[in-house]
């Protein structure tokens, strides 16, 4: 109806993804301008809600055309925000990383990008909240923030995703995906229980690598490896799960389901569905298992 050119997103994962369902529906090339450290802009999949179920989709149509990363537009996204993004981003690669469909290139853009945004995001919080970094350090923290973020995008669009990205897809909000594109655009919906994304990330992921580690150990210790020097002022982590745990913590990130607001009557429903549908997971999927996972991370408990 306007008949617009192209599709330009300025913003995090929720703008971008709007954008690409815009891009899905009417063709349009999309211009991509990543505020945040979701990783979106890196991939050919958008994920859709419809009756309260999150689907996702994997189609060359969505891939944006153009992407330009600012890292001055990064500079005011809050470090709550930016700590939760990142380790959202974060999670794209540590499944990366134990995928079936994992490879050498993988493996190492994978670890690249859980590097630069462990590294970073210390910095990224203390400067923001107490103004101890020089201008040129929290930039070049940014920097590699948005590289890292670049880079655990470019692993969630080339290989498959395992148990922590469904547990996420199924406690996150996402938008309804109606036949109307303005129903679309004017009327979004909540996911299955209405969580927010990047903290729902931030809460699950070292619970499922505690649930996948015995059956993926090289895979962990390339992300316990990786990791070192996230946490500088605290002492070191002995598990990829403890070390992601800790290193939320200590950034001020939330790290259980109770304080993003999910019922504790509600974790019997979420583990049915995320056994529901059978997927490649390095551990098998088992429904008491993954109760117990989510009563752990409901609770905010130190993964053992």
């Amino acid at each position: 109806e306007l008949r617009a050119d192209c599709v330009v997103s300025v913003g995090g994962g929720s703008t971008i993804g709007l954008g690409k369902a815009i891009a899905l529906r009417t063709d349009l090339p999309q211009i991509v301008i990543p505020t945040t450290y979701a990783g979106s802009e890196a991939t050919p999949i958008i994920g859709q809600t419809e009756n309260g179920l999150k689907t996702t989709q994997k189609t060359l149509k969505v891939l944006p055309e153009v992407i330009i990363y600012d890292v001055n537009l990064t500079l005011s996204l809050p470090p709550r925000m930016s700590v939760t993004s990142g380790i959202n981003a974060i999670a794209h690669a540590v499944e990366a990383l134990y995928s079936k469909e994992a490879n050498p290139i993988i493996d190492l853009l994978a670890q690249e990008g859980i590097k630069g945004i462990a590294s970073a995001l210390p910095t990224i919080v203390r400067g923001q909240s107490e103004s101890q970094e020089s201008e040129s350090v929290l930039l070049e923290a940014r920097s590699n923030a948005l590289y890292g973020a670049w880079a655990c995008g470019t692993c969630l669009g080339a290989v498959g995703m395992s148990l922590h990205h469904k547990l996420c897809h199924t406690l996150g909000v996402s938008l309804r995906s109606p036949p109307s594109l303005t129903n679309f655009l004017t009327k979004p919906q909540g996911g299955t229980f209405n969580l927010p994304h990047a903290e729902t990330h931030t809460v699950i992921l070292p619970h499922a690598i505690a649930y996948n580690t015995p059956h993926a150990v090289s895979a962990m210790a390339k992300v316990a490896s990786s990791l070192l020097g996230g946490v500088s002022n605290a002492s070191p982590s002995p598990s990829a799960a403890q070390g992601l745990y800790d290193l939320a913590k200590y950034l001020g990130a939330p790290y259980s389901l109770k304080e993003l607001g999910m019922k504790e009557e509600d974790l019997e429903k979420a583990a049915e569905i995320a056994v529901k549908n059978p997927y490649p997971n390095p551990a098998p999927l088992e429904k008491e298992r993954i109760l117990k996972l989510l009563r752990d991370a409901w609770a905010g408990n130190r993964p053992e």
